[in-house]
């Protein structure tokens, strides 16, 4: 019996900083205390809030600290939310090439097997390249 895999790719990203600010509404702190409690520059606290900023492993430790919520999870929020932008990025980079992937016969190399049928122009460009 073959075994099936399913993919989970959500098609939004929750910011840490949109976490981190409804953990500080939550607790009635300000941005400048809790910066003063991580050790941490309220600048970097506020850049952190409008995603200008990363979270980085010293500074999760510190959130750790202050929050009780674990640095991996801090982390790991950053992550998904710097991966989910990279993957936009690079969809709108497809969507640009979208004119050239007309130049292809791209019915007859899908009939041949050749690449597999897009869903959007995005894919369609994704495959032939």
């Amino acid at each position: 019996m073959a075994k099936t895999t399913y993919s989970y790719q959500p098609d939004y990203a929750v910011p840490p900083g949109e976490i981190l600010e409804e953990f500080l509404d939550t607790w009635g702190m300000s941005q400048a205390e809790f910066a003063r409690r991580c050790g941490r520059s309220p600048k970097l606290i506020s850049q952190i809030i409008t995603g200008e900023a990363p979270i980085e492993p010293a500074t999760a430790l510190q959130f750790e600290k202050v929050s009780g919520m674990d640095a991996r999870v801090w982390l790991g929020i950053e992550a998904d939310y710097r991966l989910h932008r990279q993957r936009q990025v690079e969809k709108e980079k497809l969507a640009e090439s979208a004119e050239w992937a007309k130049r292809f016969p791209v019915s007859e190399l899908v009939n041949r097997g050749c690449i597999s049928r897009a869903t959007s122009k995005e894919d369609r460009v994704a495959n032939l390249l």
